[in-house]
């Protein structure tokens, strides 16, 4: 859990369901075999904190966190193990005055420079050599394939798109 890799100490924990408040509080007694797996844990994370709260807040209170609770869940799903966190410094209307440039990739040595990384990526290829895998292996550590979609992934965490020649313009 977060919290507490993070060593923080006080829990206050905002909810929208009053059936999950009240059964966390011992207001009301869960009967469910589920309800009460998921009561077991919530008591042991609880005895974690020096002070644990929780409240009852209406829904469109907690939509950023239902939002994040939803990219949890889809995230751990397909294995996704970063979740990009974008700070926006400007307002959108501001950012679209802004100048962007790409860099273009020449035909030639470099054309389908993504389909080794591809391949690599989503089965096993043979290298002529072992320096040659070992070099590869390095490389395409900093890629990964979602959907068949290639990512770089930056120093951020951040998964950056990469383009076929010509694609960028659609961007």
């Amino acid at each position: 859990m977060i919290a507490l890799d993070l060593n923080i100490v006080h829990s206050e924990v905002n909810c929208d369901s009053l059936l999950i408040v009240n059964h966390v509080k011992g207001t009301y007694e869960a009967k469910d075999n589920k309800m009460m797996a998921y009561l077991k844990i919530i008591k042991r994370l609880q005895s974690k904190f020096s002070s644990f709260t929780i409240r009852k807040v209406p829904r469109e209170q907690n939509i950023q966190a239902d939002a994040l609770a939803g990219i949890g869940a889809v995230s751990r799903q397909m294995n996704i193990l970063n979740i990009p966190n974008i700070h926006i410094l400007k307002p959108a209307m501001e950012r679209n005055e802004e100048k962007y440039y790409v860099m273009d990739i020449e035909e030639g040595e470099h054309h389908g420079w993504m389909t080794k990384y591809k391949e690599f990526l989503s089965k096993d290829i043979s290298f002529n050599n072992k320096s040659e895998a070992t070099t590869y292996k390095m490389k395409a550590s900093r890629f990964c394939l979602i959907d068949g979609i290639l990512f770089k992934k930056s120093v951020s965490g951040l998964l950056q798109r990469c383009l076929e020649k010509g694609e960028y313009e659609q961007v």
